[in-house]
């Protein structure tokens, strides 16, 4: 039999399995609904899920108490996973949600900064080739502009109006 500090340990161990597990599945829960995938992904992407939790589960009842499957185990992982839901769950979500808004919006930022860099030079060039060709047909003004309109809300400087 093993002491109380033991199976305290073993006990701790099987609750952070469970937190670990509703960790995990949040995790899961945000990919598949950025994804949206079919019903054959959603199969494949499950068998996935439970090919990477099985052996987290294994791993932490190996480190609580060397494997073995009793009643308390059940018992705090299930314990484990709810408290990680009434307490954690929705701060993480929250917490992925805007580090992936952030991400998304530096990288958008990032990709307008070189569009503009790239297109600002190639518009002038029109504008001037279109203008040759205008003096070159006899116009006296020019009136021809490569129509080039930046959409961007991040670089409202290039926008032509």
């Amino acid at each position: 039999m093993d002491s109380l500090n033991v199976q305290l340990y073993a006990f701790a161990a099987t609750l952070l399995a469970g937190a670990s597990t509703g960790f995990i599945f949040d995790l899961y829960r945000l990919f598949r609904s950025w994804l949206r995938p079919g019903t054959i992904s959603t199969a494949i992407m499950d068998l996935f899920f439970w090919l990477v939790l099985g052996p987290v589960i294994i791993i932490y009842m190996l480190i609580a108490n060397w494997g073995e499957l009793r009643l308390y185990v059940f018992i705090g992982v299930m314990l484990g996973i709810a408290f990680y839901y009434l307490i954690f769950s929705k701060w993480v979500i929250a917490v992925f949600i805007g580090l992936a808004n952030f991400i998304g919006k530096t990288i958008n930022f990032i990709f307008e900064v070189l569009f503009a860099v790239i297109m600002w030079p190639t518009r002038i060039i029109q504008d001037i080739s279109l203008s040759a060709a205008a003096k070159k047909r006899g116009r006296d003004r020019l009136q021809f502009k490569s129509g080039l309109r930046w959409r961007s809300s991040s670089l409202n400087w290039f926008r032509r109006r």
